[in-house]
């Protein structure tokens, strides 16, 4: 069978994924670039007696080396077997898209052009001359939406005839330019030795490798009898920065086959941007608005988390208790104490984060998330931070690896490090069930007003060391802020879908990857040496550790202590931890009768309600985080009875929430910034959780 590789290739945002979401019925392979963890996304479709691997390359500008994913887009059509280039354009700013579109063109690989969102270019009264365009650029264009079904089969079509045809781009140049292009191309023509054969294509690559000074094309026309003294002339005529400004003349003499009211294209959203970006206002309907996402996360998800604790607890763990009888106990205990419950308490939270990840997921898609970093700009600069600063913070709750990436987005050096080493302090989805965990069980009636109260508290702090790094020369350098405001879109419910679909999937990977492997750990420190969880080893060592974090308020309960530990491999893990505690081995279970048709009956029920209760979530606020019998959560409220239990329990959260991040995170900050910052990172996250623990605590305790 024939195999054919395609590059999906295009500025961020403009709906790569969206199309290989379509064309490949939602059949991605999710995984990391070699040597860095920016995403690579890919899909693996068979039309045919042929292959097609469609592969979604980090978005960018250009392909100019400047940040990982350039160097990653760049490297990869370079260096790998690319049949095809799908080259997906916004077809409402085509300005600034086709940069690169001009860029990718010179590699002289055969190339499609789609416009997408050609909905809102019909709704925006934008008029395009496709065929004038076409002629141009001599590349088809497909003008379809993402969203439109019908014209699936035509980009299908056109993908397949592509793989048959050979292309030959000439480069679009003016007269003298043009005409030193054309002198080089002669001159390695001529040069060529008689024993090779060299296509015109494979020609036109060579000329531009050589005008971007590909050090390997120089030494082999050197070879081929070339002298230095005629490269230098050539390369003096046709440097890289008469070809980029070039590209640019090139762009402004295509936007007379494009029509549009610039008014009315931007009417909407300027109407929108008068009430959300008021100087007075602008600030409170943010507010107001991050304040009603965050409980619609809570309240809407929490129905969901009390059915899959239901499925996971007193349906499969029954069952397989049954199922694993004849098993050793110790193996019984590992699988059923050590597996499914800790795994378990990781999944159960899986409604929250699929909840998280659909706000977020439409706050990006609308537009809303550009018109937060400006309106923070001018509170931001108080901190030396940029407004564009605070939508990598932003993207930390979700989660800090991709926040760390994000950074490299900002304008200068000093302000991306700086940034970098405040994304930790953010509460990232990981540490959302500890939060709602501790929150349930402690503040029952409260448990939303408490958990915004934690991510307060992070931007506070966080903010506050801002201000703290900018005294230092390493930190201290005014933010620069260029933003460009996209116009308000509708978000498609299909791309948020697909979204959140793609980040549900890493959180199972995760809970069952690394997380099983920790909580394999924990439960061999936790069981041995002989069975009891109060005498093993964890339990010794967390003993022994406890006194030092008993002015923290919560170092009377070894169980906190021992906690902590996994919580820098994964903060899922210490949820994962608590639960193994609160699910404890009963040889009972493995002898009890199953009644399959009455459980299932059960489930239907469950699922009926939760589906009510989420929908309903607004009308009735009482709806718990966690329910009231939950086991977890009874065996948390036994921790502490004392006066001071929902002081201790408070003081816990904030040391999660100001602890190490997680490994994944140190990674991205090493892989991004080096191991100078890594440590500052650690050395502070060290060190500011006791203390602030420590001063909440005492300082409290005394009223």
């Amino acid at each position: 069978m024939k195999q054919y590789q395609v590059a999906f290739v295009g500025n961020p945002n403009v709906g790569k994924s969206a199309w290989i979401n379509a064309l490949s019925n939602a059949h991605f392979q999710v995984g990391n670039w070699p040597g860095v963890t920016v995403e690579k996304k890919e899909a693996i479709v068979t039309w045919g007696d042929a292959q097609y691997h469609f592969i979604d390359l980090p978005g960018c500008y250009s392909l100019e080396t400047i940040g990982n994913e350039e160097r990653i887009t760049t490297q990869f059509l370079k260096e790998a077997h690319v049949d095809i280039i799908v080259n997906v354009l916004d077809a409402t700013n085509l300005s600034r898209n086709l940069l690169l579109t001009l860029s990718l063109r010179e590699l002289q690989l055969p190339m499609l052009l789609l416009f997408n969102f050609m909905d809102e270019v019909e709704k925006q009264h934008i008029h395009i001359d496709m065929n004038a365009l076409q002629r141009r650029l001599q590349i088809p264009i497909l003008p379809y939406s993402a969203l439109d079904k019908k014209h699936y089969g035509e980009v299908k079509k056109a993908i397949i005839q592509m793989t048959k045809q050979k292309v030959c781009y000439y480069p679009l140049l003016e007269k003298q330019e043009l005409q030193a292009y054309i002198q080089l191309f002669e001159r390695i023509e001529k040069a060529v030795p008689k024993d090779s054969v060299y296509e015109e294509d494979e020609l036109h690559r060579l000329c531009m490798r050589f005008i971007h000074k590909d050090a390997a094309t120089w030494r082999q026309l050197k070879n081929w009898g070339i002298q230095e003294i005629e490269l230098q002339a050539f390369a003096q005529r046709l440097d890289d920065k008469t070809m980029q400004q070039h590209r640019y003349e090139i762009i402004h003499s295509f936007m007379k086959y494009v029509k549009q009211d610039e008014h009315q294209r931007y009417a909407i959203s300027r109407r929108i941007d008068r009430m959300i970006l008021h100087p007075y206002l602008g600030m409170p309907i943010f507010l107001a608005i991050f304040t009603i996402v965050l409980l619609f996360v809570f309240q809407a998800s929490a129905p969901w988390t009390t059915f899959i604790d239901y499925l996971i607890h007193d349906i499969l763990y029954k069952y397989l208790a049954v199922g694993i009888s004849f098993l050793p106990i110790a193996v019984q205990k590992l699988l059923l104490d050590g597996i499914l419950a800790g795994v378990g308490g990781v999944l159960v939270f899986l409604p929250l984060m699929a909840f998280l990840y659909m706000v977020l997921s439409i706050l990006e898609e609308s537009g809303y998330m550009s018109r937060i970093a400006f309106l923070l700009d001018r509170a931001m600069r108080s901190f030396h931070l940029s407004g564009k600063s605070f939508v990598s913070l932003l993207l930390g709750f979700g989660c800090n690896v991709p926040a760390i990436y994000s950074t490299r987005t900002l304008d200068n050096e000093k302000q991306k490090k700086m940034c970098a080493l405040l994304i930790p302090f953010m509460s990232c989805g990981a540490r959302l069930p500890i939060y709602v965990l501790f929150a349930a069980a402690f503040f029952p009636h409260k448990a939303g007003l408490m958990i915004v109260t934690m991510y307060a508290l992070g931007v506070f702090l966080a903010l506050i060391l801002a201000f703290v790094y900018s005294r230092f020369t390493a930190f201290k350098e005014d933010a620069i802020f260029i933003l460009e405001l996209p116009p308000y879109r509708l978000p498609k419910l299909r791309m948020v879908f697909a979204k959140v679909v793609l980040e549900v999937k890493g959180y199972i990977k995760k809970a069952t990857g690394i997380v099983l492997w920790a909580m394999v750990i924990l439960w061999g420190l936790s069981y041995f040496p002989n069975g009891q969880v109060s005498t093993s080893y964890l339990a010794t060592i967390s003993q022994k550790v406890a006194p030092l974090f008993e002015p923290l308020g919560f170092g009377n309960r070894w169980e906190c202590v021992a906690a902590l530990p996994g919580g820098i491999i994964a903060k899922e893990t210490i949820v994962g931890y608590f639960e193994t505690l609160s699910h404890p081995f009963k040889e009972e279970q493995t002898q009890q009768s199953l009644q399959p048709l009455e459980d299932m009956a059960a489930i239907g029920k469950h699922a009926q309600t939760a589906l009510t209760d989420s929908i309903f979530a607004f009308i009735r606020p009482q709806i718990r985080l966690k329910p009231d019998n939950d086991a977890q959560v009874s065996m948390i409220q036994s921790l502490w009875s004392d006066e001071h239990a929902n002081l201790r329990a408070f003081c816990f959260m904030v040391y999660v929430l100001l602890s190490i991040p997680c490994i994944m995170t140190l990674q991205a900050m090493y892989h991004e910034y080096g191991w100078k910052l890594m440590s500052i990172s650690i050395g502070s996250m060290l060190l500011i959780p006791y203390l602030v623990s420590l001063l909440i605590f005492q300082i409290f305790s005394l009223f």
